[in-house]
């Protein structure tokens, strides 16, 4: 099978795709048990807690539809930072003719920053997003629970952290949810509303209909590590580390990648968001006990971390870079050299694209089943629109449960077996979902799957 599944020799992609993703864009709105006559919690006033560059994008999110928002910092100097770069946004889009002198004005006349928190006592929806530490939110959490208004929501923009967790440090668990937020939050489309286990109904009828007044696309999940997203994430990255210390260059992987039409690779997309911040949250998991217990997981990003080799912010990371252009650097692919050597990885010279494609892309799609079986996400449509919204999978493919059934289940439980074979499988990476195995058994499709109750 040729695995670039071209549109033009594809009946499924294409046209048809983007008919499907749009579809199940509509159908994410609709949530099993959940009545459409819920009354919904007024949201005239929002707050974000942390001016850092996710935060000053969430909070742009609320100046533009013309909610007033306050925006909160520990001192005057992050507040002062925070503020300038959402004014610098605001009139880098106006110089461009996106927006007016006016509409800068206007927005910004919306904002009311503070270093005193006590001034989100007022705010109808509160948003947590400062450092993706467990300790940290859960203190920035427990005083929320003080500080906001009874009925108040509130909201942490947590990536990966257990909504629960930090719901229960509020002492009010069913106002608060997930509002997870892509980067930067004040472009990227999708929303991903994390549903916790005591979220009350009316608090995820009120921020799904607020993330509509916003101009986002929102998606349920359930608690769990990296919820949708993020969690299929993982073991992408993996693969793509894993291969580099095989022998396989950052600009091989990332255009093997590209072809299945991804807007980035693994590789630059990391430099993108930065290695720092992907290397410590393999931290938070290996200090949480949710990581491996294996030496080789992510030790690329962890190395590259080490060096100061944070990405295009600081024009190191898997790549070296001039501008915004990525090079390839020996230093790279000497480092993973060192890297194989300790430990024990096999260089190889064979690496096609073929395999590159099937190793990150594969254990991805079997990851979604298991979100699918485990109830995560409600039907195959919401992961899809997940990773087209959110990760740069093309809308021509549709997504990639949507492309494993054009691939087809049997091939990718094969492929999947066959790795696991070639690589090993001590630590379960290639243990096949018994969804997917189920879908491959009966030549059934993701697309068959009805919603979850």
């Amino acid at each position: 099978m040729n695995l670039t599944l071209k549109e033009s020799g594809h009946p499924s992609f294409g046209e048809p795709a983007e008919r499907y993703v749009m579809h199940a864009q509509d159908e994410a709105c609709h949530i099993p048990g959940l009545a459409s006559a819920t009354a919904l919690r007024t949201i005239a006033r929002v707050g974000v807690v942390g001016a850092g560059t996710m935060g000053g994008g969430i909070a742009m999110n609320f100046l533009n539809a013309g909610i007033p928002t306050v925006l909160i910092d520990t001192t005057e100097e992050a507040l002062t930072r925070g503020v300038g770069i959402i004014t610098r946004n605001y009139e880098a889009t106006a110089a461009k003719g996106k927006i007016s002198a006016e509409d800068v004005t206007r927005r910004m006349a919306c904002l009311t920053p503070s270093v005193d928190d006590t001034a989100l006592g007022d705010c109808d929806l509160v948003i947590e997003a400062v450092y993706e530490n467990l300790q940290v939110k859960l203190a920035v959490c427990r005083r929320l629970g003080e500080v906001c208004r009874p009925g108040a929501i509130i909201a942490s923009n947590t990536s990966t952290l257990d909504i629960d967790v930090l719901a229960e440090a509020t002492g009010r668990a069913s106002d608060v949810l997930g509002m997870h937020f892509f980067s930067p939050a004040n472009v990227m489309r999708l929303l991903e509303v994390v549903r916790g286990a005591q979220t009350a109904p009316d608090v995820l009828a009120t921020v799904m209909q607020l993330s509509e007044r916003i101009g986002k696309v929102a998606v349920v999940s359930g608690v769990c590590y990296g919820f949708i997203g993020n969690r299929m994430l993982e073991s992408y990255l993996r693969e793509a580390d894993f291969l580099l210390m095989a022998g396989a260059s950052p600009a091989q992987i990332d255009r093997a990648i590209e072809s299945m039409g991804l807007a980035m690779g693994p590789c630059r997309m990391l430099d993108m968001a930065g290695t720092d911040v992907a290397a410590k949250i393999v931290q938070e998991r290996a200090a949480a006990a949710a990581a491996p217990e294996d030496a080789r997981y992510r030790a690329v990003v962890g190395e590259l971390h080490a060096r100061g080799r944070h990405g295009q912010k600081t024009g190191a990371g898997y790549y070296r870079y001039e501008g915004r252009t990525p090079v390839e650097d020996p230093e790279v692919q000497a480092m993973t050299r060192e890297l194989a050597a300790r430990h024990g990885v096999t260089r190889r010279t064979d690496i096609t694209d073929e395999e590159i494609i099937e190793r990150c892309l594969y254990p991805l799609i079997n990851e979604g089943a298991a979100i699918l079986q485990e109830g995560i996400a409600y039907r195959p449509g919401d992961v899809d629109v997940v990773w087209v919204n959110g990760y740069g999978f093309p809308r021509s493919k549709g997504g990639p449960l949507y492309l494993a059934d054009a691939i087809g289940a049997r091939q990718i439980v094969d492929r999947l077996a066959a790795c696991g074979r070639a690589e090993g499988n001590d630590h379960g990476y290639w243990d096949v979902n018994p969804l997917l195995a189920d879908l491959a058994q009966r030549g059934a499709r993701f697309q068959d799957i009805g919603q979850r109750a």
